[in-house]
């Protein structure tokens, strides 16, 4: 029998059965469940989007978001770790609301980005014991980051970053 990783080749009874710790268990329930209340989230303010682009923005988001927590539900199922309860899979409220700008949409949006690359990085560091899902986490940063700069480019072609003024001595 031949492992690598979590696929077996060869007899069943001889593979080695994948294993995680207790922190890196709670670390992937905590993950997903704060990755269940971002989507929930995106879904709303898509809701109340007027912006064109920001909407093309967010759909992306919610893709992205989506791709996450199936690679994140498949963790769980690999290690048979009890599911949290999953949000709708979408939200339609119908609402056309001025109560949230298209602004403080993308600033939510932009501020949980940033937030998440904290967590991930703390993630990832915290994942000492089970290399393939340390690499995981570490592709999710990852991700995160690229998301990160793309929401940076579209928040100055909007002019709705907040950027500090130039240090002049």
């Amino acid at each position: 029998m031949v492992q690598i990783g979590n696929i077996h080749f060869g007899s069943a009874d001889t593979a080695i059965k994948p294993t995680i710790n207790i922190l890196e268990a709670s670390l992937l329930w905590d993950l997903l469940v704060a990755r269940y209340k971002c989507i929930e989230e995106t879904q709303i303010y898509q809701n109340y989007a007027h912006d064109a682009d920001l909407k093309a923005m967010i759909k992306y988001g919610i893709d992205f978001l989506e791709k996450q927590i199936n690679e994140l539900e498949r963790q769980m199922n690999l290690y048979k770790l009890p599911m949290p309860n999953r949000p709708p899979k979408s939200i339609n409220q119908g609402v056309n609301s001025l109560v949230l700008s298209d602004q403080f949409i993308f600033s939510q949006i932009f501020e949980g980005c940033q937030t998440f690359i904290d967590y991930l990085a703390r993630m990832s560091r915290s994942i000492t014991s089970n290399d393939p899902l340390r690499q995981e986490m570490t592709k999710f940063l990852t991700e995160e980051l690229f998301l990160f700069d793309k929401l940076v480019r579209f928040a100055k072609v909007k002019g709705w970053l907040n950027t500090p003024p130039i240090y002049k001595e």
